[in-house]
């Protein structure tokens, strides 16, 4: 008993907590979706498809909403709102499974769900920056990649059961779990004793509302940001380009690129605290943090060009997902680091919003250039230059002439 109060005692840990709720809900629900839609409907898959590109708008453009009512209502409000809202929504969905509702609607509700989804995230992330100093932020942030990873590891199986039963019971149960989610969050997300958590901004902030004054004058805000639009359209290559290049281009089979997508997973459950405090004991500066995991991401997916079997592709994943490991942690820190309490929900926001359009283009230029580049080298190569691309940004944005919370010196 002990021991569960230590452990719920420690913000962080209950922060990973509430974010393995989070995703493990949406990872039990994302993957069977369209197979509902496409084999229990007799949808097209073409029209099912539809449904993708729709969500994803709602991640790149939901932040600007949440961003600022983050900042005015609050950080733990946000979450609870994000995890009871997608509950209610999976509750409907539930509803709509059982009475055979339109496709249209259940595009429209997914739309809601991912969109209410983003709060939670928002909320989280501006959270973690009241209640964390620069020095803690990096473990943090650590913590919760892992309850992300956590969340992705063990929902597609926990899916996977539930498929087997009438979708509409597989609804309820993610609703369920989002609302244990909003209670845990409600019961263990507190802020410290005598801390007095920023509700709202300043009039001015309150009244204007936007996060571009912010951005235009804090350019080490603005490098940052396009470093991250161009790092992410990278990144997303791993479950896009990667799963197709592996199968058609190098012919491994579908197994064995089920495991080495479940090794990157495992990987960050298992080494992404011992890298971050082996990173901490070394007193490595955060930007060059950055630096290194922006070259790890380099190396290991412009190897994948010379990779000829699984293994090859293995230890080049193995390689890219050190680099996440060693990126992730310290390029949230760095843009936690930018925030005061008055604005930290719209900067992280418009994070979100960088990172989401990344997302949403890099598949895109990945599929472009599987079918116009036929030398594998030349597509990872071509593919690895938005992370060089990155790399000029973040050592821009730590230039003498930038000064942390201003522009120019």
């Amino acid at each position: 008993m002990r021991v569960l109060t230590g452990i719920l005692r420690d913000r962080g840990t209950t922060l990973c907590i509430a974010w393995t709720f989070n995703q493990l809900a949406y990872a039990i629900v994302y993957p069977f979706i369209p197979i509902y839609l496409s084999n229990e409907r007799g949808i097209p898959y073409s029209t099912v498809g539809l449904i993708f590109p729709l969500m994803g708008a709602m991640v790149v453009f939901s932040p600007m909403l949440f961003g600022p009512l983050t900042d005015r209502f609050g950080r733990r409000p946000m979450m609870k709102f994000g995890q009871f809202a997608r509950a209610a929504l999976f509750v409907i969905m539930a509803y709509m499974t059982y009475v055979d509702a339109p496709f249209w609607l259940f595009a429209v509700v997914l739309m809601l769900n991912t969109a209410v989804g983003v709060s939670f995230q928002i909320g989280a992330d501006a959270y973690l920056a009241d209640i964390t100093d620069e020095a803690e932020r990096p473990g943090y942030y650590s913590k919760i990649r892992i309850g992300f990873n956590l969340g992705w590891a063990f929902g597609p199986m926990i899916g996977a059961f539930f498929a087997r039963t009438p979708f509409w019971v597989f609804f309820l149960v993610t609703a369920a779990l989002c609302s244990a989610g909003g209670v845990f969050t409600q019961l263990f997300c507190r802020y410290p004793a005598g801390f007095t958590p920023p509700a709202r901004g300043s009039r001015k902030d309150r009244n204007s509302g936007s996060v571009i004054p912010i951005i235009w004058k804090q350019k080490r805000i603005l490098f940052m940001l396009l470093g991250a639009v161009m790092l992410f359209s990278l990144t997303s290559q791993l479950y896009s380009t990667l799963s197709v290049y592996s199968t058609k281009t190098v012919g491994i089979s579908r197994e064995a690129l089920g495991a080495i997508y479940s090794m990157n997973g495992f990987l960050v459950i298992l080494l992404q605290l011992p890298t971050t405090r082996t990173l901490e004991r070394l007193r490595i500066a955060l930007k060059y943090q950055m630096y290194a995991g922006t070259l790890l991401y380099i190396a290991g997916y412009f190897s994948l060009g010379f990779c000829v079997n699984a293994w090859m592709i293995a230890g080049a994943v193995a390689t890219l997902t050190f680099g996440e490991m060693i990126m992730l942690p310290s390029l949230y820190t760095a843009f936690s680091n930018e925030t005061v309490p008055e604005n930290a929900g719209r900067i992280l926001a418009a994070f979100s919003l960088f990172r989401g359009i990344g997302y949403a283009v890099g598949p895109w230029f990945g599929a472009q250039f599987f079918q116009q580049l036929k030398s594998p080298v030349m597509l990872w190569g071509a593919l690895t230059m938005f992370a060089a691309v990155a790399l000029g940004f973040f050592v821009l944005s730590h230039s003498k002439r930038f000064r942390r919370g201003g522009g120019t010196e």
